[in-house]
This record gives structure tokens, sequence and C-alpha cells, in this order.
């Protein structure tokens, strides 16, 4: 009905995962302990969302907690060619999925990806290209902060540039024998600078050394869990492998400068891996910036339509609660849709929550808000919201109404 309806787009498709962690301690089958995106220790559920070009979502699944991100595409992605019958896609993903299966996968269906390639923990020859100066060019268009500071701001806007080139990769690839192997596929390696970017990447870094400092003058006040990624920059620390608990030790522990050097030549850069070698590159860094929506829509979900905590314990009523928030997600991305995106998700929720009747007497109800979101969603939803007094019988017909029209 989606695709009939709202024309759905899905030339592009944009997948992530998150995970809700339990108020339990101890594991079942489905609630398992993993890495958790809040840092909690607790049994989780991992989810896998995919969205279309207007960040409509498509479909999504549960997994259990310890599942590897990477994990979750295939099912899903299979599940969703069965139901919907999508055509070619190409997919648009963060790092955690760029694996050589998923790859392999992707391309033996016909289909495209746009992945981030990681950078400081790649090799020697992409560290070395990203560095080298030769190459990037300035472009517009791509980052919104960027365009509404140069539209608003005065002074010259923070630098975004960006270079590409076509590049045989090697990826690991698992065989009909249960053994990975090295391909090599042909791909597009595209490198960015944003400016903004390495300001949150510099000021993020303040705060880690600034704990770092701490744990060296008192290592004893400090476990692994409270050290989290402070540690990355402190040599001569051990700690107790089953406790995270500091060890006592002969040696002192001092800042890696090395380390934190390193890490501060590439503030603000990263790099994306493509199969759509003609696609024009800044065609490729336009569509793989629309994967902020996807943790926009997990945002959302989390806080805006409740879908923590998860006060549930039986399998199929899990199932059922992040249903009825898919569900409700779904909602809400169409009637922005109906609105021409004029208004952000989390403003329609909130004139929404304030739209109430109040018993006045008898069978009267009077409707005690109502502003121009509310003119706008009546406008597209052919609703009349605008009646100060209404029956019970009218608030039936009203709410009838408006489910006709999705």
């Amino acid at each position: 009905q989606v695709r009939i309806r709202y024309r759905r787009r899905t030339r592009f498709v944009f997948y992530d995962v998150t995970n809700f962690f339990f108020e339990i301690d101890q594991e079942d089958d489905f609630r398992r302990k993993g890495p958790c995106k809040s840092n909690s220790r607790k049994p989780l559920v991992q989810m896998g969302l995919l969205l279309d070009e207007d960040a409509i979502p498509i479909t999504y699944r549960l997994f259990e907690g310890n599942t590897h991100d990477s994990q979750t595409f295939m099912p899903l992605v299979q599940e969703t060619r069965k139901s919907y019958g999508l055509g070619r896609i190409i997919t648009v993903a963060d790092k955690a999925l760029n694996s050589g299966d998923n790859v392999a996968f992707l391309m033996a269906k016909g289909d495209g990806f746009i992945f981030s390639q990681r950078i400081r923990g790649a090799d020697q020859e992409l560290r070395e290209y990203v560095l080298d100066q030769s190459g990037y060019k300035d472009v517009r268009g791509v980052v919104k902060q960027i365009d509404a500071w140069a539209e608003h701001e005065e002074g010259e806007p923070p630098a975004f540039f960006m270079k590409s080139r076509p590049y045989p990769q090697l990826f690991w690839v698992t065989h009909d024998d249960d053994k990975k192997r090295k391909i090599p596929i042909d791909v597009r390696q595209i490198v960015c600078y944003n400016e903004l970017y390495a300001r949150r990447q510099r000021h993020k870094r303040a705060a880690v050394l600034e704990k770092a400092q701490s744990i060296i003058a008192q290592p004893s006040r400090y476990n692994k869990k409270d050290a989290q990624g402070a540690l990355r920059y402190v040599k001569n620390i051990e700690y107790d492998p089953k406790t995270g608990e500091c060890l006592n030790s002969k040696k002192k522990p001092y800042l890696d400068l090395e380390k934190i050097a390193e890490d501060e030549k590439f503030d603000g850069y990263y790099a994306i891996i493509t199969s759509e070698i003609k696609m024009p590159p800044l065609d490729v860094v336009k569509a793989y910036h629309g994967l902020w929506e996807i943790e926009h829509s997990f945002r959302i979900t989390k806080t805006d339509l409740r879908t923590r905590p998860v006060e549930l314990s039986l399998k199929q009523r899990i199932h059922a609660h992040f249903l009825t928030c898919f569900i409700a997600l779904l909602i809400l991305r169409l009637l922005g849709k109906r609105l021409n995106n004029k208004y952000s998700p989390e403003q329609i929720i909130k004139a929404l929550k304030k739209y109430q009747a109040c018993h006045v007497t008898d069978n009267v109800y009077k409707v005690t808000y109502y502003d121009t979101i509310l003119e706008d969603i009546a406008e597209a939803l052919n609703l009349t919201l605008n009646r100060r007094f209404l029956t019970s019988g009218g608030l039936r017909q009203l709410v009838a109404d408006s489910k006709k029209e999705f």
C-alpha cells in the first residue's frame, strides 16, 4: 500500500542496527548480552531497520542481542525481497555493515552498496591516500550544516572537500567450504574532509584525554568500564581480565603521545566505498549523508514513541511491542510526507499530543488546543480539527475519518 499510494522510492535504501536493553540480569534465548549502544551490560535485542529514500520505513527485524551488526543484513534483505518485490537497490550503511560477505551478497544479487570505510584501522596505502592533499576539491551542497552556515553566518564557511578514485579492493569472503579468502572487487573510494566533523572529533578527544589524565593520576579509582575509550591513550597500565579492576604494578602509566598525534592527523576525514563506479562521486556522498535519517528514526522510536523501557519478558509480546512502535513510526513518516516535510516528526508528535478533548457536560467535549501544525494536518487529511466542541459521536467519527486517509 505504501508503494502504491505513496510511490515509494527504493533506488537507495538505508540500513542500520540499534539495540534495546532490558532491566534484567540473566540472559535467555532471545535477550542476550552484547555490545550495547547505551553502554549497558544488560541483556539486549538487536533491531535492524530499513528505510527508503524518503526515510519511510520499509521493514525491520529483531535479532538476538549477541548478533553482530554485519550478520543482521543478509537475512533481512532476503526476507524483504521476497515480501516486497524490490527491484535493484543500492544499500547505504555505515562501516559496521562493511563486510566482505555483505558486499559479495549484494554484488551476487546484482545490487549495489555505499558503505563507509575505516581510515584509522585501514592499511597504510589508504591512509597515505587520505593524507595526500593532491586531488581534493572544495564542494558545496552536501552537508546541510555547512550550507546553512554559508547562508546565514558571516565569515568563511567551514571547509568541505573530497576526492575519489576507482580501486580494486580486497575483501574477505566466506566460500562454500566455510573458509574466508580474499577476493578483489572493483569499487570507487571517496575520501571527504569536513571541518565541522574535525572540530567535533577534537572536542570529544579533549574530554577523553582529560579522563586519561585522571586515570594516570589515580588508576586505582577506575576499572575498564569506567575508563572506556580513555585507555586508548594510556600506556603501562594493567587490568584484571575478569574483574576489570586496576592491578598494582611497578609500571608508571603515562600518556601515549604517539597515538594521540596519529589520531589527530585524521580528524575530519572519512572514507566511503561504493560499487557504483560510474555514479558521480558527489551523488554518492549526498546519498551517504542521507544515512542520518535512520539514526533520527531510532532516536524518535526510543524517545518520542517510547519504545524504551521494554517491560516485557515473553518473546511474542516483545515482538508485538516492537511491531506497534514500527507501525507508529511508519504512520508518523507518512504523515510527514503528506505535509511535504514542512515539520519535523518531533513537532508533529508534540502537536498531536496536545490535541485533546475534555469532558464538559453530558455528551459535550471541549477541544483544548489547536495550532498551525494541526491546521495543516487537517487540510492534508481532509479532516475537521478546528471545532471547539464535539459530541462523543463526533469524536468517534473523527477517529474513523483519520483512519480512512491512511
